[in-house]
């Protein structure tokens, strides 16, 4: 899933903040490239910020070079929106490496899986500013929108912090307050490269980062950036990016989602899909925390600026269900012939599961599969078929791609 964030009190009655991790200024090196299917122009070569350490992947590649992309080029994609309905991607990627994964990615560049119909709408809530509300009933695995980032810049990692934050000695203020100054230019280039209708949509999102030295750009990215990275899963150093949407900005949080979303990177874009059913009218709600106790969740949500009041956050027996959930899979591990009682316990399961709104949890995925594996022992075919699908769709609706072997 995309790490998600947002809602500031101070603008609780705009839009809800979302703080992505803090973008990375690195020590520019002029660097060119020419990649098929995407734009690349070299960085700014006179800015440089002292200070920042850098650990090369391989010294012979100037792996910490900016590197301006449009994903998918220009020419392939019209210059406007309204030329190609997917649009483009203006990115600002450190070194080769990003362009090099997505354009070896197969199907690249693959068009954006919007639903055939409208299934949102964005609008006021009563204390979380604008939210996305369901148009119509959606079943679980339905695609709810999907579209590309409007601009992808790299974010901070395991790397030094460049931002100013509380506790810093002047000295080190002034130097970070220098670093946020400069690499603000760098981001200037990466506006100035968008259409005029991308560089309104994204300077019209709310900013939370007006007094923290940080710049028009720069806020508005910290604000609303989505985690991604292109890096693949066994790589120790990944290349973590925060991509800025349009519509996606203005999704709110809760501990107990009913969507979630994922980020493609053979369409380069972002789609968000329904957890379980949700009925015309509810709010959309995706999680930007792990799923922890809520002391834990808490604190992960700090730096959104918002106290969480969810059912998982305000139920004082949510902490010691989870943790019930959380051991109702221990007696699965131990061989039982018992197919009938089986099954009886993670239909159970999924039905306490289901009425705390938790299906986001891995658990309810495994007393799926427990449930399936019951009646196909006892010879019930169409509940086995029917588990089987409901597996297939959660697991879709969970990872953002249909599962590579099935379960059941």
């Amino acid at each position: 899933m995309m790490k998600r964030g947002f809602l500031n009190t101070k603008k609780a009655a705009r839009s809800a903040e979302r703080h992505a991790p803090d973008p990375l200024p690195s020590k520019l090196q002029p660097a060119q490239a020419n990649f098929p299917i995407a734009e690349v122009e070299r960085a700014l070569p006179e800015y440089e910020v002292p200070h920042i350490k850098h650990a090369e992947r391989d010294p012979t590649k100037k792996d910490n070079s900016y590197v301006f992309a449009t994903i998918p080029s220009k020419e392939s994609a019209g210059t406007t929106p309204a030329e190609y309905s997917d649009n483009v991607t203006e990115c600002l990627f450190i070194g080769p490496q990003p362009t090099r994964a997505i354009l070896n990615t197969p199907n690249f560049p693959s068009h954006v899986p919007r639903p055939p119909m409208p299934c949102h709408r964005i609008g006021a809530t009563s204390t979380m500013g604008l939210g996305w509300f369901a148009t119509r009933d959606l079943k679980m695995n339905d695609v709810i929108f999907a579209e590309r980032p409007l601009v992808v810049t790299p974010v901070r990692d395991n790397r030094p912090i460049g931002v100013a934050q509380p506790g810093m000695s002047a000295e080190q203020r002034q130097r970070a307050l220098g670093a946020m100054e400069e690499y603000e230019k760098v981001l200037q280039g990466v506006v100035e490269r968008m259409s005029v209708e991308n560089r309104a949509a994204l300077m019209e999102l709310a900013n939370s980062h007006t007094e923290d030295g940080s710049g028009p750009i720069l806020g508005v990215i910290r604000t609303n950036g989505f985690g991604i990275s292109f890096g693949r899963k066994d790589e120790v150093d990944k290349d973590w990016y925060s991509a800025v949407h349009d519509q996606l900005s203005r999704i709110n949080h809760s501990c107990a989602p009913n969507a979630s979303g994922h980020f493609d990177l053979a369409s380069f874009s972002s789609t968000v899909r329904a957890l379980r059913d949700i009925k015309k009218g509810d709010e959309i709600f995706v999680a930007y925390c792990d799923q922890k106790p809520t002391t834990a969740r808490q604190q992960q949500l700090k730096p959104y600026g918002f106290t969480c009041m969810c059912y998982s956050c305000t139920d004082p027996t949510s902490d010691a269900l989870r943790e019930r959930i959380s051991q109702s899979v221990n007696h699965l591990r131990v061989h039982r012939t018992d197919d009938a009682e089986l099954l009886k316990k993670s239909i159970a399961w999924m039905k306490t599961i289901e009425k705390a709104g938790m299906q986001s949890l891995m658990e309810y995925g495994v007393h799926i599969v427990a449930a399936g594996r019951a009646a196909l022992a006892m010879r019930r075919r169409d509940e086995y078929v029917r588990y089987r699908r409901m597996w297939s769709d959660w697991h879709e609706a969970i990872d953002g791609k249909p599962p590579v072997r099935m379960m059941l």
